[in-house]
């Protein structure tokens, strides 16, 4: 970015120097893609009042999170031109579906949880670095100074409290390699330098009067301190608190993903043509109430009658391969830079 890039002529105020672009729109991404993370905000005080995390735990998987998993398959398997562009790949939930149960039998139970739980929280980082590369592509944040920290700050913010609540939650870990108990008080420290350099870095901006990407910073500000909370007050319940550090984090994450997901539904499966190109996914999902039924059908077939059919343990590990599925394929389907159809169903372009 140039010198005259951070200072613009005097007199412009930044919203005409930089207005900010959104990737709904100004009302619709402060209500879904960062407003959203009221909600977990609101179950991990409600929790802390002493409401049952199980009922919190029911709204949320079988009303918001699991059908956010199954919303998946509107846009891969009920989509004709990405089946075709996918090929065997569609067959990654058969191994996934088979990998729970088969720890189960062999004793592995809990390493099978634990390691459901770390992946399941990667995916969601994963999702706030893509929507904040989302927003620093349509606002043209492209110095590489702020790319660095943003992604750095992101990552570490997102990444460093799971790392505590695991080593918390698993003395048995640092018993057995104790310089893993070197690695809090080295990662805190680190993270630290960090956030002071952020911080620095935003306020050097702010007095030379350079452009700001603030839908990037309200996410920044949004998704960091939730985090945070969450796994930190989880690590105080033992190995199961990442049942309530799942929810309050996963009811942000779901809400974003189902509007995300409905916006590109929409804009790709109207277009002219769209049914020939597409099939079913342009018949069935582009009205918004249709998708609905489709994603909690789905997440009744899918998860509640297998979790009511069979064994406890292996039904929830049975159905992890769902959610191992969603992870996977999501790496696959939200590639913007090589994907120029899905750039332009996201507006990108």
């Amino acid at each position: 970015m140039s010198t005259a890039t951070l200072h613009p002529a005097a007199g412009i105020s930044l919203s005409e120097r930089l207005p900010s672009r959104w990737i709904i729109s100004r009302r619709q991404d402060l209500i879904w893609f960062i407003g959203s993370a009221l909600i977990g905000y609101l179950a991990l005080g409600l929790m802390a009042l002493g409401v049952g995390a199980a009922l919190i735990q029911f709204i949320w998987f079988f009303g918001v999170d699991g059908p956010h998993v199954q919303s998946t398959i509107t846009r891969t398997y009920f989509d004709k031109a990405e089946r075709a562009r996918l090929g065997w790949y569609l067959w990654i939930p058969v191994p996934f579906i088979l990998l729970g149960p088969a720890m189960v039998w062999a004793g592995l139970t809990s390493l099978f949880f634990l390691f459901a739980v770390c992946w399941q929280q990667f995916h969601i980082v994963k999702q706030h670095f893509g929507f904040m590369m989302l927003y620093k592509a349509k606002n043209k944040d492209r110095d590489r100074t702020d790319f660095l920290l943003d992604r750095w700050l992101l990552l570490s913010s997102l990444l460093i409290p799971l790392g505590m609540f695991v080593l918390r939650t698993r003395p048995l870990l640092t018993q057995t390699v104790p310089l893993l108990s070197w690695l809090p008080p080295v990662s805190l420290g680190l993270y630290a330098a960090l956030g002071a350099a952020w911080l620095f870095r935003q306020s050097q901006k702010l007095r030379s009067r350079g452009p700001m990407n603030w839908p990037k910073l309200g996410l920044l500000i949004t998704v960091i301190p939730l985090q945070w909370l969450a796994l930190l007050n989880a690590s105080h319940y033992g190995p199961g608190g990442i049942l309530r550090a799942g929810i309050t984090l996963g009811l942000f994450h779901s809400f974003q993903y189902h509007r995300l997901m409905w916006f590109h539904n929409r804009n790709r499966y109207t277009e002219p043509g769209a049914l020939q190109r597409h099939g079913l996914a342009a018949r069935l999902v582009s009205n918004v109430g249709v998708y609905i039924v489709i994603a909690v059908g789905l997440n009744l077939v899918l998860n509640f009658i297998p979790s009511a059919l069979l064994p406890y343990q292996f039904a929830q590990a049975t159905v992890w391969g769902l959610a191992f599925t969603h992870y996977c394929m999501d790496a696959r389907i939200w590639r913007v830079r090589s994907d120029k159809g899905l750039a332009a169903a996201l507006r990108m372009t």
